[in-house]
């Protein structure tokens, strides 16, 4: 069942994004939950957008623990705020994902660490489901959340390289070669994602 309320994460009164379910707002208040979200946005080099429906509150307590441990936050959104938001924007072409029970997670650091936790948490709790994403101006498939997720994570390359660079120079042309086929993979497959979004 859905939790009492839907707000998911603390927000300063000033700062404040998401909304409790059946919260009414007055004008002034929909003005400013619409600009803290823009800015909020603004910033995200990745966005996703997920139903949360049928998440109890120790289950969205876990994501919540889940995606602030990978730089990212999660905030349950009215729609029509949320269209207001990214209009205008390059993030419109999530417009049509914004329907049903909606939550955003966003993050302004390294994108996949958080994809890699609502994966995650989204095969271990099925009633999470995820909409749709938006990373370097295009959308992105749940299929392509899934496919950016399984890139290497940013900490884990500069090991990887770190480690090389002690090795011999054939094992580290070797090493090389093996990430970089590795990231080419997982970015056709999210480019394809791209293709198949854009063609629906």
């Amino acid at each position: 069942m859905l939790p009492a309320s839907g707000r998911w994460s603390a927000d300063s009164d000033s700062t404040r994004i998401s909304c409790n379910r059946g919260e009414k707002l007055n004008r002034s208040e929909k003005e400013q939950r619409v600009e803290a979200l823009s800015g909020a946005l603004a910033q995200a080099r990745l966005l996703c957008l997920a139903d949360f429906q049928g998440l109890n509150v120790e289950e969205i307590s876990a994501l919540r623990r889940s995606l602030r441990a990978s730089k990212a936050e999660i905030h349950v959104v009215k729609n029509t705020l949320a269209k207001r938001a990214i209009r205008g924007t390059p993030l419109q072409d999530l417009e049509p994902y914004l329907a049903g029970p909606t939550a955003i997670a966003y993050t302004s650091m390294d994108p996949v660490e958080p994809a890699k936790a609502l994966v995650r948490f989204a095969k271990d709790n099925p009633k999470l489901k995820l909409k749709a994403g938006f990373l370097e101006g295009k959308v992105l498939s749940a299929d392509g959340i899934e496919d950016l997720s399984k890139l290497p994570a940013r900490e884990v390359l500069l090991a990887s390289l770190l480690g090389t660079l002690k090795s011999p120079p054939t094992a580290l042309v070797n090493a090389l070669s093996g990430i970089l086929r590795k990231l080419l993979w997982a970015l056709r497959a999210i480019e394809e994602s791209k293709g198949k979004t854009a063609g629906d």
